[in-house]
């Protein structure tokens, strides 16, 4: 193809101004292309510490592609899963139900798995311990020594009503560590709307202390309080060996990608009860979260997108490649992939470097492989080089019965790249 007014850098160039003009939205979304999965699992990971509008299903993870499943078995894979059964990733309070039962009361330890089965997936009681009593027919000081026992074992938190009495607890355990000043409790109780809104002002005035002092405590507030009790769980497995793309054969033959997305992560919005969602200093606190959970899940949906889009186009042209091996390969280029999908060169790029990919086979391999000119070329000087001696000037008449037409210096570099000495001896 040509270079002029239909060319490809004429388009290359006028999909660049179009990328642009969509800069600073574009980028934002386009934040985790970049990223390698390993990079990406650890954002995944933080996010979900952080962030408590932002949730993992129910699951496990399959150890042998690193899919998130909410069955024993992994659709892909078929494999048994490693942590199948009772993890506390789960059953997560599990494990507290266990711990309680050692604080509690012998003539209360009835009790236990009821109160424990009124807790929310965040650790909030669904009724007050009067109405638990009432329903089960149980004495209400049976069902508050339950509830003590609980919280005694349980994380900052746990079995409270709602979501302030939730903050205010783990409030008054940073004031307990030391970590904060008495009047955060106060600050938690009464002003959470304008912790939310950052009115450092509205707060300053009511506790008569500096707008500094109140920015310090309200950054401890976002960075210590949540409104969820932590339920303690096992770490994810390590992603080593995990790749970026995976490329499976149907039983039709045909080649098929996937990318991990949320889907894959088995992230989702958590669920926030009608009752919270009506508590103004509640909902004001959630409001924050939720937008950036969106947003993560949009972007690593719009990472797999592009991803998979341009993977499985280099898929589709190097076929050949995946059925034969290196001698099938076909020159691809970044500039070609972008032009066919009507994308930036540099997009392409963010795509491919650092990325890997999984052959149908198994075998890993970088993700560039699929791309460049020279694979097949240097499959075909080791093969004719494997053969006996070979000069160079041999190696490239051979090439160009093959149809590579190589120019006599190319053909020692390639040699000297595949460690092969000239004549065709390989070095050892």
């Amino acid at each position: 193809m040509g270079t002029g007014s239909g060319g490809p850098v004429v388009g290359l160039e006028l999909q660049a101004r179009a990328e642009l003009r969509a800069v600073p939205g574009l980028l934002q979304s386009l934040r985790l292309l970049p990223l390698g999965y390993d990079a990406l699992i650890g954002t995944v990971e933080q996010a979900l510490t952080d962030n408590p509008m932002l949730e993992r299903s129910a699951g496990s993870v399959c150890p042998g592609c690193g899919r998130h499943c909410t069955s024993s078995k992994c659709p892909r894979c078929s494999s048994v899963l490693r942590y199948a059964g009772r993890d506390p990733a789960v059953m997560p309070f599990d494990t507290l139900e266990a711990a309680a039962a050692c604080e509690i009361r012998s003539d209360c330890r009835a009790a236990l798995p009821v109160v424990i089965a009124h807790l929310s997936g965040r650790g909030l009681l669904d009724a007050e311990p009067g109405e638990i009593a009432a329903a089960h027919g149980l004495a209400p000081d049976v069902i508050a020594e339950t509830v003590r026992a609980i919280k005694a074992a349980g994380p900052v938190g746990v079995a409270e009503t709602s979501v302030v009495d939730l903050l205010l607890a783990q409030a008054r355990g940073l004031v307990t560590a030391g970590d904060a000043a008495p009047w955060i409790v106060d600050l938690v109780r009464d002003h959470l709307e304008a912790v939310a809104a950052g009115d450092t002002a509205t707060v300053a005035r009511a506790f008569g202390i500096s707008p500094q002092a109140v920015e310090a405590a309200f950054r401890l507030v976002r960075a210590r309080l949540r409104p969820v009790a932590v339920v303690e769980v096992p770490e994810r497995p390590e992603s080593a060996g995990i790749p970026d793309v995976f490329v499976y054969r149907t039983r039709s033959g045909v080649f098929e990608v996937e990318v991990p997305d949320s889907d894959w992560f088995g992230l989702g919005l958590a669920d926030v009860q009608p009752a919270v969602r009506a508590n103004a200093d509640a909902s004001a606190w959630l409001a924050g979260h939720e937008r950036a959970a969106r947003e993560l899940l949009r972007q690593l949906d719009t990472r797999a997108s592009v991803l998979r889009r341009v993977a499985a186009y280099m898929v589709d042209r190097q076929a050949g490649y995946f059925e034969r091996g290196a001698a099938a390969h076909v020159p691809l280029t970044r500039t070609d992939v972008a032009v066919e999908l009507g994308l930036h060169a540099s997009t392409v790029s963010r795509c491919v470097a650092g990325k890997t990919l999984r052959h149908p086979d198994g075998e890993i391999v970088p993700l560039a492989d699929l791309l460049g000119g020279a694979v097949a070329i240097k499959a075909r000087i080791a093969e004719l080089a494997a053969t006996g001696r070979v000069s160079d000037a041999r190696l490239c008449r051979a090439l160009a019965d093959s149809g590579h037409i190589v120019a006599r210096r190319t053909v020692a570099k390639y040699r000297a790249e595949l460690g092969i000495a000239a004549g065709g001896l390989r070095r050892t």
